[in-house]
């Protein structure tokens, strides 16, 4: 078990994960005293309202009509500093459910608090730390792990996946914290996330062919 391998790996990937957390911490702060502005200057006697157009009522069948609306369906669009976090720590972002609107009910934030509300209070803000946190040691044992206990021995260091995957959110988080720049991160994150996939393949082809052998030695 390579120790120092292990440390190193596992405080990299910390020191680009934390800055982008915090950023993200920062937007939800900025739009909770947002809301916090908006409903202060509301007035406190509603005004009168317009006299409102008499429309004929409607059939029973049409009244039956509901029209749902499941806010998990549609597209969502992460800001970059998200994107790095996600794409760079695959596993830690499916057990944590990090940023996520509609977080698995097993992950962290699903069993935290489930869908996301928004603007967000400051109860929000107070479980989205404790993801946050949660998040933080879920990706240091990640990569304690990948470090001490590699899957993968190359001759060239840098093309063993964990080594790979690193240097690519470094990459991406550099040019992340960049504003003029930081839309490009999203390229080595994908690359990250390639590579994250491709290596979860070859741990089923792995295991698929230790079954396989194990089933032929039986037989």
């Amino acid at each position: 078990m390579n120790w120092r391998r292990a440390l190193l790996l596992a405080g990299i990937n910390l020191a680009v994960a934390v800055p982008m957390i915090w950023m993200m911490e920062a937007r939800d702060q900025q739009n909770a005293l947002t809301s916090e502005e908006i409903m202060a200057k509301a007035p406190n006697v509603a005004a009168p309202k317009p006299p409102q157009p008499v429309t004929p009522e409607a059939s029973p069948e049409q009244a039956e009509q509901t029209v749902s609306f499941n806010p998990c369906s549609i597209w969502v669009h992460y800001p970059v500093q998200v994107v790095v976090v996600q794409s760079a720590d695959m596993p830690s972002l499916l057990l944590s459910g990090w940023e996520d609107d509609c977080p698995p009910h097993w992950s962290l934030a699903g069993r935290l608090r489930g869908n996301r509300s928004w603007p967000p209070t400051p109860l929000w803000m107070e479980t989205q730390r404790k993801i946050d946190a949660g998040l933080c040691l879920f990706i240091a044992i990640q990569w304690f792990l990948m470090g001490a206990l590699p899957l993968v021995r190359t001759r060239k260091r840098w093309a063993e996946p964990g080594v790979f995957i690193t240097a690519c959110s470094v990459l991406a988080g550099a040019i992340a914290m960049t504003p003029v720049i930081d839309g490009l991160a999203r390229l080595p994150a994908s690359i990250a996330m390639l590579t994250w996939i491709l290596w979860f393949g070859f741990l089923v082809g792995k295991a698929l062919q230790f079954v396989w052998r194990r089933r032929t030695i039986v037989s």
